[in-house]
């Protein structure tokens, strides 16, 4: 029975990884044009409303956030340092960031997941 339950939660994880693999190369002309515009920057790939979209962000205190679908387009304008902030900027869930610059204003280790710009 055990080794049942672990083929079962094997087979759940590798169809849940598919998935993931399946937006990310599906979106790969996104990600691309996104990388050229936050290549000193971030992006993170998120949900919302159980869509696929990008958070992203410049490499800059006072730049704003912006949010984009699945194909490049801005949906959502998060710009605290200005207070134009769209409600959606609060309810992505499940961000993953995916692109990180070297040497960032936040402190985070640089990333580069799908080797965008290479």
């Amino acid at each position: 029975m055990k080794r049942l339950f672990l083929q079962l939660a094997a087979a759940i994880l590798f169809l849940n990884c598919l998935s993931c693999s399946k937006d990310i190369i599906e979106n790969k002309k996104t990600l691309d044009k996104l990388y050229e515009v936050y290549k000193d920057g971030q992006i993170s790939i998120c949900k919302y409303n159980g869509e696929t979209v990008y958070s992203t962000g410049q490499n800059a205190y006072d730049a704003p956030g912006v949010i984009y679908d699945k194909n490049g387009n801005p949906i959502g304008n998060c710009n605290y340092a200005w207070g134009q902030v769209d409600a959606m900027c609060k309810e992505v869930t499940n961000c993953k960031i995916i692109y990180m610059v070297k040497d960032n204003i936040w402190g985070q280790p640089a990333t580069n997941l799908f080797k965008l710009g290479k």
